[in-house]
């Protein structure tokens, strides 16, 4: 089944959100500032309450910014209505997005429920950051019509979506959601495959564990590296803070993803393994590579000041190589996905020009015959010399 040939981007008019919690209560707030009419559903009205409640906060503080008028934002409060009835939802929704907990079971069946009660051409869109779209979208009996809508936390701040075809999502679809992105003031790329991590975690998560991986060999400390990646490398945090800011316990389940699918060089470093086992995740916990009890911790530039950052810069180009290699998305928007998506200064193939192919290669080669095949450049780097 294909959507109707001539529905365009100016026939999405109503936006069904499932879930009001941190994600869906942000997408449902820059869908109503954008001018959509939203219908915002959970399981209870208090749980809605408090999605209004933080939809108005945050407009008020883009409106103390200068970014809304007082006008705007009460014109985006009229724009949505919240139900704890999923037909009331989504029955005159152009465009349905899925905000619940990330549990493919529970997913698959709001899908069918969703496919019966909202018309037929509504593009079914999923906001998981894990969950293959694919796996999803079997529970209804047009896939074609199911797309990855995957935005990123805050909806509010952060400016990318990353847009993900399932196995039978159609071109009609999978342009509707990129359009729908760029409407509602989003950076949208295509994840062309349907693959564990998309781009951003699949890039992300595996810098992490190799940071860890590091440590574990005894090669440097954890505040050297975060100070010289931030420092030297520019990068918002370093990956011992930031795995500690995502939460050990969602980077070990993205790792033992990786593992399965891919293979045991993305096994969870024992660092990271350790971690978890203590149950200590991090922030949210008070405690994980860092502890927090008396608030963040500060690092300082002269500790990374030994620290080469291009020890992880280039494991992290060439996992951005392979999955460009596999056919999951186009080198620019990997680039685009790292800038926008984990707020890197530069792409990782804009990194692996600044470094020089040939000067990348050499130290994938060199951590090959020191730590095994998991490093060896990826074919692609050599074709882009």
């Amino acid at each position: 089944m294909e959507l109707e040939k001539d529905m365009k981007i100016e026939d999405l008019k109503t936006v069904g959100v499932l879930g009001a919690g941190v994600m869906g209560h942000g997408i449902a707030q820059i869908s109503a500032v954008a001018g959509y009419t939203v219908i915002m559903r959970d399981i209870s009205n208090e749980i809605l309450e408090t999605a209004k409640g933080n939809i108005r906060s945050s407009l008020d503080r883009l409106v103390k910014r200068g970014r809304l008028t007082e006008k705007d934002l009460e014109a985006a409060l009229a724009r949505i209505s919240t139900t704890i009835d999923l037909k009331e939802a989504v029955k005159k929704a152009d465009i349905v997005i899925e905000a619940i907990p990330e549990r493919l079971d529970l997913k698959q069946r709001i899908f069918k429920d969703v496919e019966e009660a909202a018309p037929k051409d509504a593009i079914l869109a999923s906001n998981t950051s894990s969950l293959s779209i694919t796996e999803i979208a079997k529970a209804v009996k047009n896939p074609e019509r199911v797309v990855g809508t995957h935005f990123f936390n805050p909806p509010a701040i952060m400016r990318l979506v990353e847009v993900i075809l399932g196995e039978k999502t159609s071109k009609d679809t999978w342009e509707l959601a990129m359009d729908f992105a760029k409407k509602v003031n989003k950076t949208p790329v295509l994840v062309k495959k349907d693959s564990p991590g998309f781009i951003v975690n699949r890039v992300l998560i595996p810098y992490l564990n190799e940071a860890a991986k590091i440590v574990e060999r005894g090669e440097f400390k954890v505040l050297e590296i975060d100070s010289a990646m931030q420092f030297k490398a520019k990068f918002p945090m370093g990956p011992f803070l930031l795995s500690d800011l995502i939460g050990i316990d969602i980077v070990h389940a993205v790792l033992k993803l990786f593992e399965e699918k891919f293979g045991a060089f993305y096994k969870p470093s024992a660092p990271i393994e350790q971690l978890f086992k203590e149950k200590k995740f991090g922030r949210k916990t008070g405690e994980g590579f860092y502890a927090y009890k008396e608030g963040a911790p500060t690092v300082s530039e002269n500790a990374g000041a030994v620290f080469d950052v291009n020890r992880l810069l280039a494991p992290m180009v060439n996992e951005s190589a392979k999955l460009v290699s596999e056919g999951v998305a186009e080198i620019g928007d990997v680039d685009t996905a790292m800038k926008f998506g984990a707020n890197l200064p530069e792409g990782p193939f804009e990194i692996a020009k600044r470094i020089g192919m040939e000067n990348l290669i050499g130290m994938l080669k060199e951590l090959e015959k020191t730590y095994g095949k998991g490093y060896s450049p990826s074919p692609l780097l050599s074709s882009l010399k």
